[in-house]
């Protein structure tokens, strides 16, 4: 399999986004973490930051709706599969882009924390579906789900 690595946006000027009172929930793959800021059900949204701890990445996944990605720390490393290749896109910190659905890909960091802020709107119940390493569907993830998580692990957020 080929890899290519192209660098998405102008390299931008260093960044922080100040985590110190973000109440973080492990995320399902190691070195990986996240925050649940809102979720709609009737009107089919999801917001949230995950934060990759250095070299971490989640799983294969595929999107299933449209995704607002801003970077707020580090680097985000989009590892997407492409006619039989893979190309990692970098995205630096203030990097925005909007897009995604249907796209095949892991998301991870480069050597340092990443934080990256996701806004999701589905015109279905589906936001993304995990993927085994076959690239064949493991579960799909719906905003009920996202919504379920967010009353278990933050139930004194504002509704």
């Amino acid at each position: 399999m080929q890899t290519a690595t192209q660098t998405v946006g102008a390299t931008a000027p260093a960044f922080r986004y100040d985590t110190s009172k973000v109440q973080w929930a492990k995320f399902f793959t190691p070195g990986t973490w996240y925050r649940i800021l809102n979720v709609d059900v009737a009107a089919r949204t999801a917001d949230m930051l995950v934060k990759f701890e250095p070299d971490s990445q989640c799983m294969y996944h595929r999107h299933a709706c449209c995704t607002t990605t801003m970077v707020l720390e580090g680097e985000l490393r989009v590892h997407e599969q492409v006619d039989g290749g893979e190309v990692v896109k970098v995205k630096p910190a203030g990097s925005y882009s909007r897009g995604g659905e249907g796209e095949i890909h892991i998301e991870g960091s480069g050597h340092e924390d990443a934080i990256i802020f996701f806004g999701m709107r589905t015109d279905t119940d589906v936001i993304y579906e995990l993927l085994n390493e076959d690239l064949t569907l493991k579960r799909a993830v719906t905003v009920q789900d996202f919504y379920d998580n967010w009353q278990k692990y933050w139930p004194n957020d504002p509704r």
